[in-house]
């Protein structure tokens, strides 16, 4: 078995309790839950793909915008990992705080989520 594989085996037992299988419906991302559904899609599912492609897009959007917005004096950083973190580092650690935040998934965009847990993990 590949550490990939184990890692991503990791992040879908820490999910269980926030998993649920991806429709369609989860791709227009209305809310925190949505984002967390598509980001703890089960390996071998049939949007497999589509969804952590999502995932993993709306974590680089999110991190990319955070980077320009801060970039100047104007903006305070939100979040401060104090190092390089990966894609993977941040779906982990957003699939975690869901799964301890369930009452927020439904209240939320999926950015506000996103930046909660990245805040709440690595604050500045």
């Amino acid at each position: 078995m590949r550490i990939t594989e184990l890692a991503l085996g990791a992040v879908l037992v820490l999910a269980a309790p926030v998993a649920s299988a991806v429709n369609q419906t989860d791709f227009e991302v209305r809310t925190t839950r949505d984002l967390v559904s598509l980001c703890s899609a089960t390996q071998g599912s049939d949007m497999y793909g589509a969804a952590m492609g999502y995932c993993l897009g709306f974590v680089d959007a999110a991190h990319d915008y955070h980077a320009a917005i801060t970039s100047g004096d104007m903006v305070k950083p939100i979040t401060c990992p104090g190092h390089k973190t990966t894609r993977q580092e941040v779906v982990d650690m957003f699939l975690a705080w869901a799964k301890a935040n369930d009452g927020l998934l439904d209240n939320e965009s999926p950015i506000q989520g996103l930046m909660r847990a990245a805040s709440a993990k690595w604050p500045c």
